[in-house]
């Protein structure tokens, strides 16, 4: 007749599988050849625009920009001559 066991003594934890012991620590050098290594194989899988994508992109960026400073320059022209009049009305009013 068998014994019967634990399910404790039948269980195998992660750390006395070989799969999940933990490599041996890497010296300064070793770090610096691991990350150069990751580093290579994410950059083959980075999707790089193309000549096109990337001159219609800086296109855009360029002509926003341009717009945008000109419409806060006027933004900045109209509300100054604005504060200016409304000055001149205080004045007028208050003495």
């Amino acid at each position: 007749m068998a014994t019967p066991r634990s399910r404790e003594d039948k269980m195998v934890t992660a750390a006395d599988s070989p799969e999940h012991r933990s490599p041996k620590p890497l010296t300064w050098v070793g770090n610096i050849r691991h990350f150069i290594h990751e580093v290579s194989l994410e950059m083959k899988k980075v999707s790089w625009p193309t000549r096109t994508e990337v001159v219609n992109t800086t296109m855009v960026v360029v002509v926003a920009v341009f717009f945008f400073a000109f419409f806060l320059f006027g933004t900045d022209v109209a509300l100054s001559y604005l504060i200016h009049f409304v000055e001149l009305g205080v004045k007028k009013l208050f003495g």
